[in-house]
């Protein structure tokens, strides 16, 4: 009841997944990457130890056929599992246990795996991975919100509604350009994520900002004149100078 993406930026080494399902939270638990390095899906009757075991393999620089075979062969009960691996190079591999009793694909393309179980038919991965290679010079967050779009508007999961999604994307420094979650949703999940990547587009940039070059963010003047009122108000200058020091921050409308 699961349909995910994972896919690669070859330009600028970022690699980012894309995933929903019925259940709840699933961002947390299905999805494993490393910059430059690769990516990584454990999903059906999930255990997130094999997550963490399959990028550390890829984080030592194993190939995607190598990790999924290791992973594979760590787990007693791997024949539940679906899983799906991306490496360095943006070579694909996947496994699908033999317990699993659904409508289950995945589908590779240039940079990108696409995986699903419990789906409502056999091109849901298909159109998601179309998705994800029609346009490469988009960013990679939209790149894989689009394909997740496509697998659900080809039908998606046999029963819903989808109730978590999730949009994430490595970035330098260790920080990710994009880590957005929707843990509950009533019906909408991917329609709620979609509205939450849009609203964070025009703040990406500063929050990166602040993380980076701190120094260079002008602070809000609506929340610094409000800090000193109250520090007036509660007979805090002595403790809470900014007043007497305003002219050592930066402000912006």
């Amino acid at each position: 009841m699961t349909f995910s993406i994972i896919g690669r930026c070859a330009r600028t080494g970022a690699f980012g997944a894309a995933i929903t399902t019925s259940d709840l939270a699933v961002g947390a638990r299905c999805v494993r990457l490393a910059h430059g390095k690769g990516a990584m899906l454990s999903q059906h009757r999930t255990d997130s130890r094999l997550g963490d075991l399959g990028i550390a393999l890829l984080a030592e620089g194993k190939t995607a056929q190598d990790t999924v075979s290791a992973v594979c062969n760590s787990s007693a009960d791997i024949e539940w599992r679906q899983i799906g691996a991306l490496d360095a190079k943006g070579r694909a591999s996947a496994y699908h246990g033999r317990r699993m009793y659904s409508i289950y694909t995945h589908s590779s393309d240039l940079d990108c795996l696409a995986l699903g179980n419990i789906l409502a038919n056999d091109q849901v991965t298909r159109s998601m991975a179309d998705a994800f290679v029609k346009d490469p010079e988009l960013p990679l967050g939209e790149r894989l919100m689009r394909a997740l779009e496509a697998g659900r508007d080809a039908g998606g999961e046999i029963q819903g509604p989808l109730r978590s999604a999730a949009v994430r994307v490595t970035g330098e420094h260790g920080i990710d350009a994009l880590d957005l979650r929707v843990d509950i949703s009533e019906k909408t999940a991917v329609e709620d994520l979609r509205e939450l990547v849009n609203s964070y587009a025009n703040r990406a940039e500063i929050l990166r900002g602040v993380a980076l070059a701190p120094d260079g963010i002008p602070v809000m003047r609506s929340l610094f004149d409000a800090s000193i009122e109250r520090i007036s108000e509660l007979g805090l200058e002595e403790r809470f100078p900014t007043a007497r020091l305003r002219d050592n921050w930066t402000l912006r409308d």
